[in-house]
């Protein structure tokens, strides 16, 4: 998961970032009287995301005027006792540039909507220098996430550029880009980056190459008008018993590729990891740039539904008479890994955690999961079945889709598997 777990007496000195440490996120009145939290989660992401927004902003300092809070001291500043500050996902911050001039929370919540946060609460407590934001909903809108004006507690807004009348010029003064995303900081994904003009790696050419097979002789399949050859380049340009050499075939398939990378480039409108971008190029190039431009795929992604995209790449595994054909199984699986592995989703409805991929697995019990899992489960009794509360983060380490008449998709994450999929229904954001 993105949360890291500190000691606030032992850590809270700890330099998290170069202008806060670890001891600015708790709250106040979570160590006063000499009570010290021993467990403190603070989401990995929430001080990068600070340091971009001092950055852009050129600030002096920065003051986080609530970050974790325990049950307790949420509820008595009128919070429910299990939100996001509880999860250690959220801090309510301002900022502050040199002459002690604060940062507007209108200009500073158009940036934190500019680089794909999600959660956001504009003129926190009713300070319109003050914002909240959290990462509930980093990479997905489903209108459950709080993106809102705290000074009238009221929601649903999707651009605050126009609800708070702010100019790009505003925000961005010297001209800089607004599409700029924020990194995603687990270990297996690259950082992220706009689509334009992404290229695909080594890695999946070398992966594609596989899947596609080689043919330095021209060959014409069943039921197509022309020929293939080399890694499947198929065109007018192919004649009957035309030949090439293995580097031939591959200056083919890279010169093919850049079609389907501008395609993906053009049609993905959100922010993609390396992973993600060249998992969909391969998709891609084996379904063709028609097909990828109208898909459910790219929908959900368009949509920030990046759990419901990724579970949705096994759905192409039907070949031309409408029968599901094993290679294809085979190559959905190795792009469905290419795109999640490594990366964090939220559960959106209370699941088991179970020993393996499927519902033939029994449930693990409290016990048989990672320390971490423990406190996220709907009953902590060490015997009692381990289920994981809506909400609860989990990191994918392994993803495995089932596709039998319907497709299940399964995660497992330290804890054990989680179904991410079943049939229609998924259960990842």
């Amino acid at each position: 998961m993105s949360i890291t777990y500190y000691s606030y007496p032992a850590d809270k000195n700890k330099q998290l970032s170069a202008h806060f440490k670890m001891g600015e996120f708790v709250s106040g009145s979570d160590y006063t009287n000499g009570i010290y939290p021993s467990s403190v989660p603070i989401h990995d992401m929430l001080p990068e995301i600070l340091e971009k927004v001092f950055e852009h902003f050129g600030c002096a300092y920065g003051i986080i005027n609530s970050g974790y809070r325990s049950p307790d001291c949420d509820r008595a500043v009128g919070g429910s006792g299990s939100g996001p500050h509880t999860l250690g996902i959220a801090v309510d911050a301002y900022f502050y540039r040199e002459g002690d001039k604060p940062v507007p929370s209108r200009l500073v919540a158009c940036y934190l909507q500019d680089i794909g946060i999600k959660g956001i609460g504009l003129n926190c407590g009713g300070n319109h220098n003050g914002t909240h934001f959290d990462m509930r909903g980093y990479g997905v809108w489903d209108g459950s996430v709080w993106f809102g004006d705290e000074t009238d507690y009221s929601s649903g807004y999707n651009d605050y550029y126009k609800y708070t009348g702010t100019t790009k010029a505003e925000v961005y003064p010297s001209g800089g880009s607004s599409t700029q995303q924020t990194s995603n900081t687990s270990s297996a994904s690259s950082s992220q980056s706009t689509n334009k003009a992404m290229t695909t790696s080594n890695d999946i050419i070398n992966i594609i190459k596989t899947y596609e097979g080689l043919s330095l002789t021209a060959v014409k399949l069943t039921g197509e008008d022309y020929y293939t050859i080399g890694y499947g380049h198929y065109g007018s340009d192919v004649g009957a018993n035309q030949t090439i050499t293995e580097a031939e075939a591959v200056e083919l398939l890279r010169k093919d590729l850049k079609v389907f990378e501008e395609t993906v480039n053009r049609v993905v409108n959100v922010s993609l990891t390396q992973h993600q971008f060249d998992a969909l190029v391969s998709l891609a190039y084996n379904i063709g740039t028609g097909a990828i431009s109208e898909s459910d795929t790219v929908s959900f992604l368009n949509q920030g539904k990046i759990g419901h995209a990724a579970v949705d790449i096994p759905s192409w595994r039907i070949g031309m008479g409408g029968q599901i054909l094993p290679g294809l199984q085979k190559r959905r699986q190795t792009e469905l890994e290419y795109f999640v592995n490594g990366q964090d989703f939220t559960i959106n409805d209370s699941m088991n955690v179970r020993t393996g991929p499927g519902t033939n697995y029994p449930v693990k019990k409290v016990a048989q999961i990672s320390a971490n899992g423990r406190q996220c489960v709907v009953n902590n009794t060490s015997t009692a079945d381990a289920v994981f509360k809506a909400g609860t983060e989990i990191t994918c380490l392994e993803v495995k889709a089932v596709s039998t008449s319907r497709v299940d998709v399964w995660m497992r994450c330290p804890s054990g598997w989680i179904c991410a999929r079943q049939g229609d229904d998924v259960f990842i954001n």
